[in-house]
C-alpha cells in the first residue's frame, strides 16, 4: 500500500480539495483505496460519499489493531475523536506506526488528509506515509506555511526510518491575471525548481 499525504500548516490551501479528488481518480483507476481523514473537520468525509465509512480512526491510535477479515474496495476512516490522545500523544503515535502495516495487504493506496494547524495528529500522517504533497497558496503567508512543512518534515524523519519521499509542491488557488502572484510563482520555481509542480491549480469558484 501507498500511502500519500497531503500537509501544509495552514488553513484555505487546498489540502481537502487535493486529497479528493486524488482519491477519487485513484478510486477510477479501479485502486483499492482507503482515505484517512485525520481533520477533525471532516469535510473530506462528507464529500467522499462513495467511500464506505469504518467509523472513527480511534482504534488505529490504539494498541493491538486488529483489522476487519475484509473491507470494501473504498473506505474511509474519520477523525471523530475528541482530543482523548492530546495529553498521551506519543503512546497514540507508537500504536499508529505499529498498526499502519497491517493494512498494507487491503488497499493499493491511502490517501491522508490532515488539519490546518500543526499537531501530533499531522506528525502521525506524516510518520506513516511514503509521499507528501504540499499545497502552496500565492498569499502573503504561503511561503512561511512551506517553510514551517519542511521544519516539520526534518522533525518527523529523526523517527522515521526512511526519509518522506516530497511528490512536490502544488501551487493552488493561482491567479494568472494576478502580477503579484506570477512574480511570487516566478520566484518559488527559482528557489526550489524540480520540487514544484509543473503545473499549478488555477482559482475556481468550485470543484467539483
Amino acid at each position: 500500500m501507498k500511502t500519500i499525504a497531503i500537509n501544509v500548516e495552514k488553513g484555505g490551501a487546498g489540502k481537502t480539495m487535493i486529497a479528493c479528488h486524488l482519491a477519487w481518480v485513484l478510486a477510477d483507476g479501479g485502486h483499492r483505496v482507503l482515505f484517512l481523514d485525520l481533520d477533525r473537520q471532516c469535510n473530506a468525509t462528507d464529500a467522499l460519499a462513495e467511500f464506505e465509512s469504518l467509523g472513527t480512526c480511534k482504534p488505529l491510535f490504539e494498541p493491538n489493531y486488529v483489522p476487519p477479515a475484509t473491507f470494501p474496495r473504498l473506505a474511509i476512516y474519520s477523525n471523530r475523536m475528541g482530543g482523548e490522545y492530546d495529553a498521551d500523544y506519543p503512546r497514540a503515535l507508537s500504536a499508529l506506526n505499529a498498526n499502519f502495516p497491517t493494512l498494507d495487504p487491503f488497499f493499493d493506496f491511502c490517501v491522508i488528509d490532515t488539519p490546518p494547524s500543526w499537531s501530533w495528529i499531522n506528525f502521525a500522517a506524516l510518520l506513516v506515509c511514503n509521499h507528501l504533497i504540499v499545497p502552496v497558496e500565492l498569499g502573503p503567508f504561503g511561503p512561511a506555511a512551506t517553510k514551517q512543512v519542511s521544519d516539520s518534515i526534518q522533525t518527523v524523519n529523526q523517527r522515521r526510518k526512511t526519509p518522506i519521499h516530497v511528490v512536490g509542491l502544488v501551487p493552488n488557488r493561482v491567479r494568472a491575471n494576478d502580477t503579484h502572484q506570477m512574480k511570487m510563482l516566478a520566484a518559488i520555481k527559482e528557489k526550489i525548481g524540480k520540487n514544484l509542480f509543473t503545473n499549478y491549480l488555477p482559482e475556481r469558484a468550485h470543484y467539483s
